[in-house]
């Protein structure tokens, strides 16, 4: 059971209800969405059951960290699904891992799949939507898209650095005519 996704949905969607709307479940569902694609070219086969907990609990790691109560819940979960107690805590650790410092495959991947969200145009919409809810100015938005975010985004898998060739150029090239409008 531990390789479909379906339940994975089924336990995490509530817990992104009160999400920002760049980080809710949607957010996740795109994530889902691009696994398949960015797992082309990959060194070795990924684990698909690995990558469903990884993708949906992509923006809970902090939470598992720090509410004892849903991680006991998340632990039965997992168990009930068919994760042993050896392999939990091999998931939680990869969890943390594969936002900065992704060591499996399918850490790479998931990194990829939410990595790519910061290019192309949705990129700059996203960006643009958590300055407003940041309450920056399109000028600060700006400095910080291209400085914090596009230039210190890489990636790791063959499909990732295609995509973000393509989604970084349309980026910058966006934010140069932004800037010169502004």
């Amino acid at each position: 059971m531990k390789e479909q996704i379906e339940p994975y949905k089924d336990f995490v969607r509530p817990y992104y209800s009160t999400r920002d709307i760049a980080h809710n479940f949607d957010h996740i569902e795109r994530i889902i969405r691009r696994i398949d694609i960015l797992a082309d070219g990959v060194s070795q086969p990924p684990q698909r059951e690995r990558l469903n907990f990884l993708a949906c609990f992509h923006g809970l790691g902090a939470r598992l960290r720090d509410d004892e109560s849903f991680r006991q819940q998340t632990i039965a979960f997992l168990k009930n699904v068919g994760w042993t107690d050896t392999e939990i805590p091999e998931l939680f650790q990869s969890l943390e891992r594969h936002l900065e410092s992704p060591e499996t495959v399918e850490e790479d991947i998931v990194h990829d799949a939410n990595k790519i969200e910061i290019l192309g145009a949705f990129g700059v919409a996203k960006a643009f939507t958590m300055g407003a809810i940041l309450g920056q100015s399109y000028e600060e938005t700006i400095d910080y898209f291209e400085h914090k975010s596009l230039g210190r985004i890489v990636f790791r898998t063959p499909v990732g650095k295609q995509l973000a060739e393509e989604g970084r150029a349309y980026a910058l090239e966006f934010l140069k005519r932004l800037g010169r409008e502004l």
